[in-house]
């Protein structure tokens, strides 16, 4: 009897120890759930924020970033992120979108104040670009139109030059280039649900 005790004990630990690892890990390697009334945008359709943006700031392309201070995968492209600020932001007007209020502070602190900061409320900014995860980037051409809208890499961190999805796009953008043709990795959403009581499970 003993050792079934000790065997249900190290079941349970284990147990234990792996849910911990899924929800601080293996959820963020699967595809984030998409919304139920997920509504897609494509390429070149004409993205509508002009009472989000001054008509002044229309004459350059525009990135978007969505970002949420309390995603782990957030935080774990921000490096990435301001160094793409630093160097493109002369060509580029950049935002950085963030779905709550009360997360301007933190928002703030975290990008250094180097970037302006949009509350996007109800959605609607993310629903226009159809984006509904974090991190995410949008890239508006100087039209208002869509040009893309994905992941910023296939690492987390960043980390494979091979796969800076929107550097490489922001690249084309301002050479006024035709988008750069990806893999299906650089636009399937990975990272924190934006409204996370709204999505369902594609693998379902």
């Amino acid at each position: 009897m003993r050792i079934a005790g000790v065997v249900f004990i190290l079941i349970t630990v284990l147990s234990a120890i792996v849910s911990i690892f899924w929800y601080q890990e293996m959820q963020y390697l699967l595809p984030t759930p998409v919304p139920k009334a997920y509504r897609v945008v494509l390429p070149n359709q004409v993205i509508k924020f002009d009472s989000v943006l001054l008509p002044q700031e229309y004459a350059k392309p525009k990135l978007l970033h969505f970002f949420s201070p309390d995603c782990p995968c957030s935080r774990f492209n921000l490096k990435h992120f301001l160094s793409l600020n630093k160097t493109y932001g002369n060509l580029a007007d950049f935002y950085v979108v963030i779905a709550k209020r009360e997360d301007v502070t933190s928002a703030a602190y975290m990008i250094e104040k180097a970037v302006p900061i949009i509350v996007d409320k109800n959605e609607k900014l993310a629903k226009a670009c159809g984006v509904y995860s974090t991190p995410q980037a949008a890239l508006i051409q100087s039209d208002n139109k869509l040009y893309f809208r994905g992941n910023y890499n296939r690492s987390r961190f960043c980390t494979d030059k091979n796969s800076n999805f929107v550097q490489m796009a922001l690249d084309s953008l301002i050479a006024n280039k035709t988008p750069p043709h990806f893999v299906e990795l650089a636009t399937q959403s990975y990272g924190c649900s934006i409204s996370p009581e709204q999505a369902h499970s594609i693998l379902q």
